[in-house]
């Protein structure tokens, strides 16, 4: 193969990365600004209301509840196999409700989709992990969470767009599976684990050594990173809402810059990672996150809201590429799958729960001082984390 048909393929293969991990994103918003027409449609059903929130949250839990199963049937089977089918799922799956009648078809639908997005998550962030490393690694982990920003931004209003026609028709962009599905099928190969990643490969028969403590450190950071950002799309809309004079496009702009501003922190990652260790960058963005949520809390101001959400969109950046990073850096490649799909489970996770976990706090002390209470644990995270760390160095 010639250089330039080398090059070639690799673009494409970076693309088909890139492209595919966008999927994820879009898995859940992407009907949001159709639940209205949903609900109206199925009103005559019992409990319609709940059934059609309930469409937004589904996938999540299939998500975080067969990630690990999908990631140890790729050590098992291989990544390509288990992507295809996947990809090739989410196609079918994310797209029926264009077809189906029936609410609890839609919602079977949506259990499904989450079982293709588990596989689709561990299995392209598990892929970015066999085909590159070092600073190649950083990069394109990075350029990952960036696609995944920009694609959400992208998607999400798509679907606000076709949802002014039809309910149905923003069921219809899932069948941009079937635009990544070729590439997978072209530009993926199945990675020789015992190249990949000579350091960290074992002997046949032997157990590969993985150390619990750090891979628990990285999943709880992962779950406590999600729990918290996901307070913003589901609590500051009716925050903002509930400060008068603030406007559904408005609230939208809001959401949308803070994705914007992390999928533009997330390209910075190489950089930043040059400077700062893992758990730097875990400080980095637990301190800005702290300081972004207490901006909203402290103001009435929707410019100041914004400034607070740009803050913290900067850390919220950092925090997907840095945990991703950090596990595939250690984890041998014959078991990476499985440890992938784990950490696909602690975002997952931490999105699914955090409204059950936060709701109670907002009844209690209200929308606005539960970010405030969000913000002050952050810095306490953060004043913890700097002063565990300068123990270590001192000792």
């Amino acid at each position: 193969m010639s250089l330039a048909d080398r090059n070639t393929r690799d673009f494409f293969r970076l693309s088909t990365l890139l492209l595919g991990s966008t999927m994820t994103v879009m898995a859940g918003a992407t009907i949001a600004p159709a639940l209205p027409q949903i609900s109206a449609f199925f009103q005559d059903m019992p409990h319609a209301k709940l059934m059609v929130k309930l469409l937004l949250s589904i996938h999540a839990l299939f998500i975080a509840l067969s990630a690990p199963f999908m990631g140890m049937l790729m050590d098992r089977y291989g990544r390509k196999p288990v992507l295809l089918i996947s990809v090739a799922l989410y196609g079918v799956s994310g797209s029926s409700g264009f077809f189906m009648d029936s609410l609890y078809g839609i919602i079977l639908g949506r259990a499904f989709l989450g079982i293709s997005v588990a596989g689709i998550m561990s299995g392209f962030t598990t892929l970015i992990g066999d085909y590159f490393s070092g600073e190649e690694r950083n990069k394109v982990m990075g350029l990952q969470a960036a696609f995944t920003g920009f694609g959400g931004l992208l998607f999400v209003s798509m679907g606000g767009l076709l949802a002014d026609f039809s309910w149905r028709y923003p069921f219809l962009i899932y069948l941009f599976a079937f635009v990544v599905w070729p590439g997978v099928a072209a530009f993926l190969h199945e990675p020789l684990i015992s190249n990949t990643d000579p350091d960290s490969a074992s002997s046949p028969g032997e157990v590969p050594k993985v150390p619990a403590k750090l891979v628990i450190l990285i999943y709880l950071s992962a779950f406590f990173g999600m729990l918290v950002f996901y307070a913003v799309p589901v609590q500051l809309p009716f925050h903002m809402k509930g400060m008068g004079g603030i406007s559904n496009v408005e609230v939208g702009i809001a959401l949308g810059l803070m994705n914007l501003i992390g999928a533009l922190s997330s390209t910075q990652f190489k950089r930043i990672k040059q400077k700062l260790s893992y758990s730097g960058i875990y400080v980095l963005f637990t301190l800005l996150m702290g300081i972004g949520y207490l901006a909203i809390y402290l103001t009435t101001s929707y410019w100041v809201i914004l400034c607070g959400l740009a803050v913290a969109g900067v850390g919220f950046g950092l925090l997907m590429p840095n945990v991703n990073v950090w596990l595939v850096s250690f984890v041998p490649a014959s078991v990476r799958g499985k440890f992938v799909g784990g950490l696909a489970t602690s975002f997952l996770f931490g999105q699914f729960v955090s409204p059950l976990i936060l709701e109670p706090l907002v009844r209690q002390i209200g929308v606005g001082a539960c970010f405030g209470l969000i913000g002050a644990l952050l810095l306490a995270v953060t004043a913890g984390l700097l002063l565990y760390n300068n123990k270590r160095v001192m000792a």
